[in-house]
């Protein structure tokens, strides 16, 4: 008796385990429909031609998938779907051994036995290895690499669409960054994993400002400095200063328009508590998960930016100075009212003393190198301040410093005809000359080296004699790739992998520096820069 009964235990308990084995959650079966959509969008011949209304057909097929109820009728719909896509003819152009980056690359999902048939597997094996290669009607390279986006359909009055065009979005930009941004494996949470959470949340956003706000979170999990969304044409305005995160705190750290500044009572090494009574220590863990940033010091730099920029023209800031609470009413500007960019009155370069020169990289132009150089041919060192966003003249001024050509930057980018993985570019080269620069190169960042900055350096770090001091840059290289978020929302990534020559990255990281000091509270209070003095000890050795 006691047999028969533990036999009808384990013969029930066994068929509950398997029933519960091959239960799929709502959130797995829209994770594959995600997936699929995006694999069969870039990979299937016919597909990737542009022949259906591929929105449309993610609409159409969304109930059948919500409907199925375990792995064999999920992996029908999906094995229909893929008959009513035409036939895929054998492709001999895919058989290629070519060297790609693929650090990116893993559609190791497709043989998932827990979710898909071995025959829906197999059939997308097939689609890969007989995939198109032909143009691809949903994205293209551009000259310089990145990818393009082209030809997805406009979406107007989305503010706050419903449940199913809130997961084609989703699923739409989460498989142009499984497919074409060249940092996927940098971030830090697994790609895959991220559409798992935001599916949920991205269904259960009630509203336009929560659906937006979880949007934010998507995009800000790229960790990346160089992503962004913007919801709204209208434009922020802004303090006139710079805030850093120095030493655990929100601190003036430069001027955006230093008469402005003044005019507004704000100093350097002011340290900001509140705004308009809001403690920043407080906002700052609430709204950081939706600002995008490479590395965590310039994540946080981005979102003083979000907490201090704002609609309204006047705010009240709650400041300590000289160990006093001060509070003082500020005004903000539109950001083209500081002639940030175009200031006539900025130097392009100066002797600090007779054996040291100084080129600020943010004022100089292509016609400037020359006569700078000619200028400074009997100075010992030059300091080359990088701590802001120069002209694209890299190549022109690497020969006066560089008596030989060098290798500085590995690129990769995005390769159409097998997506997720990249190509490899010709590594680029600086110029040279044999009248080169013979003395001391001291290269100048922090945190606003981004983007060109960083690969100016990394082209000047190959100079003969040179030496990188500061503290870490925004960890964001290569080309910008902007396109739209569904609702006509404009967005943006990282559009081609930067390296070092010997495989190093910057992304994230930033780029290498020698010698790491950064600016302290008291040193901006008394008007130091301790970054330009510590290369000046460096040039005096």
């Amino acid at each position: 008796m006691k047999k028969t009964i533990l036999l009808i235990f384990l013969t029930f308990f066994g068929y509950s385990f398997l029933t519960a084995q091959q239960t799929i959650s709502e959130t797995e079966k829209l994770a594959s429909l995600g997936k699929i959509y995006g694999f069969l969008k870039y990979y299937h011949p016919e597909v990737a031609k542009g022949k259906f209304d591929w929105d449309k057909e993610l609409i159409k097929n969304l109930p059948e998938i919500l409907n199925a109820t375990d792995k064999k009728s999920l992996s029908q719909v999906y094995i229909t779907w893929i008959e009513s896509l035409g036939n895929i003819e054998n492709c001999k152009k895919c058989e290629s051994e070519k060297t790609y980056f693929d650090n990116n690359f893993d559609l190791s999902w497709t043989q998932d036995s827990t979710l898909f048939s071995k025959e829906l597997s197999s059939r997308l094996k097939f689609i890969e290895n007989n995939r198109n290669q032909e143009e691809n009607f949903y994205a293209t390279n551009e000259a310089v690499g990145k990818i393009k986006i082209t030809n997805e359909p406009t979406y107007k009055d989305f503010d706050y669409p419903i449940e199913e065009y809130r997961l084609l979005g989703l699923f739409k930009y989460w498989n142009i960054i499984e497919y074409f941004y060249p940092y996927k494996y940098l971030t830090d949470q697994n790609w895959d994993s991220v559409l798992k959470e935001m599916i949920p949340k991205i269904r259960n956003a009630s509203n336009k400002s929560e659906y937006q706000s979880t949007v934010k979170e998507l995009i800000a999990k790229l960790d990346d400095t160089h992503a962004w969304i913007s919801f709204s044409e209208e434009k922020p305005k802004y303090l006139p200063v710079k805030i850093s995160h120095i030493e655990n705190k929100a601190v003036i750290s430069g001027f955006y328009n230093d008469s402005l500044a003044i005019l507004n009572n704000l100093k350097l090494g002011d340290i900001i508590i509140k705004i308009n009574d809001v403690d920043v220590k407080t906002e700052m863990e609430k709204k950081q998960k939706f600002v995008a940033g490479s590395n965590t010091n310039i994540k946080i730099k981005y979102t003083y930016n979000k907490i201090f920029s704002g609609i309204d023209t006047t705010v009240y800031l709650s400041i300590q100075r000289d160990g006093q609470i001060e509070q003082i009413k500020v005004n903000r500007y539109d950001f083209n009212d500081f002639k940030y960019w175009d200031n006539p009155n900025s130097i392009k370069s100066k002797s600090i003393n007779d054996s040291i020169g100084y080129i600020n990289m943010a004022s100089v132009k292509f016609k400037d190198v020359s006569d700078i150089f000619k200028s400074f041919e009997n100075k010992k060192s030059i300091i080359i301040d990088l701590r802001n966003y120069p002209a694209f003249i890299y190549k022109y001024f690497t020969r006066f410093i560089n008596s030989e050509r060098r290798d500085f930057s590995k690129i990769y980018c995005p390769n159409i005809n097998y997506p997720s993985r990249f190509s490899f570019k010709d590594n680029l080269k600086t110029s040279r000359s044999k009248k080169a620069f013979k003395g001391k190169i001291i290269l100048l960042v922090n945190e606003e080296s981004l983007s060109r900055s960083e690969f100016t350096a990394m082209a000047f770090q190959t100079a003969d004699n040179v030496i990188t001091v500061g503290n870490q840059t925004a960890g964001a290289d290569g080309d910008v790739t902007v396109f739209e978020y569904i609702g006509g929302y404009r967005t943006a990534i990282s559009g081609n992998g930067i390296l070092y020559p010997n495989g190093t990255v910057a992304q994230r990281k930033g780029v290498k520096i020698d010698i790491k000091i950064k600016p302290t509270i008291n040193g901006l209070r008394n008007g130091r820069d301790e970054v330009l003095e510590k290369a000046i000890e460096i040039a005096d050795k």
